[in-house]
């Protein structure tokens, strides 16, 4: 993804709002990573399909990488937000 999607606090699980605002950063960092890694991996997907060409192709990877990691995401962000706290 060309950038990272700003994440808003209120969409966060409701165990990390109420644990303070490094549990908040920490958790927002780990979100952060999954939808970079997500973006990553649809780039390299595409990338020798006809989906990787045209002027829309940056596009259609955002939007499928913000499908892919918006809601609860891919669980990896929880995943690692856990080791963090290790």
């Amino acid at each position: 993804m060309s950038a990272i999607n700003s994440i808003s606090t209120t969409s966060l699980p409701a165990d990390i709002r109420a644990a303070g605002t490094d549990a908040v950063k920490d958790y927002k960092s780990a979100v952060g990573f999954e939808q970079m890694l997500a973006g990553q991996l649809v780039k390299s997907m595409v990338s020798e399909s006809s989906l990787g060409e045209g002027p829309y192709a940056s596009t259609m990877q955002d939007t499928l990488t913000s499908a892919l990691t918006g809601g609860q995401g891919l669980g990896l962000a929880r995943q690692i937000y856990k080791e963090m706290q290790s």
